[in-house]
């Protein structure tokens, strides 16, 4: 029994401390948060569209897959050199992969992936930009978990408007 728990902690462990590291920015106020959980993509799911469509399926067969997206987003300096060193940590903490690194237009944006069932599918997807957008200093942290295809990952993001998802069109074209 003792063992079960231990092996139960030790799974939850990534996600703890990962909710931990940026739970914080939740309820600042110079800081734009948005989760969304795995019920919410559950319901998103069961909207009704047409099963004909095919870009539509893969669309609800993605989020059906996801458990979690978390995206904080702040102006403030102050805020964002601790968003920058919580990210720093978590990089150190977490077992996750950089896939690409993207300089352009003032903007410095990384991604990182934790590994899943295979090259295409991921845990998580982990971005950190900082930079410009319309000329304002910007930090934007995004993390999203659950299985992950990446080949679909660039149309979810960039329905949600997060800074960056642009560059996850070319995430497959990786080394």
């Amino acid at each position: 029994m003792k063992t079960r728990v231990v092996i139960f902690l030790l799974a939850l462990f990534p996600i703890l401390t990962q909710a931990q590291a940026f739970e914080k920015y939740e309820s600042m106020k110079d800081v734009d948060a948005m989760i969304m959980t795995s019920k919410m993509f559950k319901m998103l799911a069961k909207v009704d569209l047409s099963t004909d469509d095919a870009e539509a399926q893969q669309y609800i067969d993605l989020i059906e897959k996801l458990n979690e997206i978390r995206i904080f987003t702040s102006k403030d300096q102050s805020v964002r050199s601790q968003m920058a060193g919580d990210v720093e940590n978590y990089l150190k903490k977490a077992s996750l992969d950089e896939l690409m690194r993207v300089t352009e237009d003032g903007k410095n944006i990384k991604f990182y992936s934790k590994p899943g069932k295979n090259d295409n599918i991921i845990s998580e997807l982990f971005m950190f930009m900082e930079g410009r957008k319309e000329g304002d200093p910007i930090s934007v942290i995004l993390s999203i978990t659950g299985d992950i295809d990446l080949s679909q990952l660039s149309r979810l993001t960039s329905d949600l408007k997060v800074p960056g998802a642009e560059e996850l069109k070319n995430i497959n074209d990786k080394p």
